[in-house]
């Protein structure tokens, strides 16, 4: 299952937030504390997280409330590198890089923020992480990755046998999860997507 971290400041008020480190904000880890609630009796048997802090808080409390270890650690699933466009928003972008912008709104498959990481470098990544040995082992229920929009919108993609140029139609809210299968194909790997979709945990 893959499982987008929760509220950080950043996202709330739309900031790109990429390889930058803001913490959960309280409703983020509410977020996950009633995740954590909802995926109790689904079988889950390990948790692994990208680096960063706000996947990292998330991947805690979420294993802490299934009675898990501490969560491994991957630095593969960390977000996409969005390079000078990180800590701004979309209307503080658009003044100093138009054209840019533009481009990655119309064409995000072929284009990329300065000195950020293309939608192609986040896949090859992606690629080798569901590739790593780990997954050539039996594992006795569920694994939870907590990532981020970025990765999990590739991911979907991958699954869904769909282009890249479709990346930013990929809905991703926080504290959502989704169900991906992993199977082999042709000495490889492929992912499926489930039919079962959970929807994004809601604030009570």
């Amino acid at each position: 299952m893959l499982i987008r971290h929760g509220h950080t400041e950043w996202s709330r008020s739309g900031r790109y937030q990429g390889r930058c480190d803001p913490p959960l904000v309280s409703e983020g880890r509410d977020q996950a504390r009633q995740l954590g609630q909802r995926l109790k009796g689904q079988s889950v048997v390990s948790v692994l997280t990208s680096p960063l802090r706000r996947a990292s808080e998330t991947a805690s409390i979420v294993a802490e409330s299934l009675g898990l270890g501490v969560p491994l650690v991957d630095p593969r699933l960390a977000e996409m590198a969005y390079g000078q466009w990180e800590g701004m928003t979309q209307a503080e972008i658009r003044l100093r890089w138009p054209d840019q912008l533009r481009q990655w709104k119309l064409l995000p498959d072929s284009a990329a923020p300065p000195a950020g990481e293309t939608l192609v470098k986040v896949r090859e990544r992606l690629n080798e992480f569901f590739a790593d040995p780990l997954w050539h082992q039996p594992i006795a229920g569920r694994v939870l990755i907590v990532s981020h929009l970025g990765p999990i919108r590739v991911a979907l993609l991958q699954a869904a046998q769909q282009p890249l140029s479709l990346f930013r139609q990929i809905p991703v809210p926080t504290a959502s999860v989704h169900h991906l299968m992993l199977g082999s194909s042709r000495g490889g790997f492929k992912l499926y997507k489930k039919l079962q979709e959970q929807k994004p945990c809601a604030l009570q």
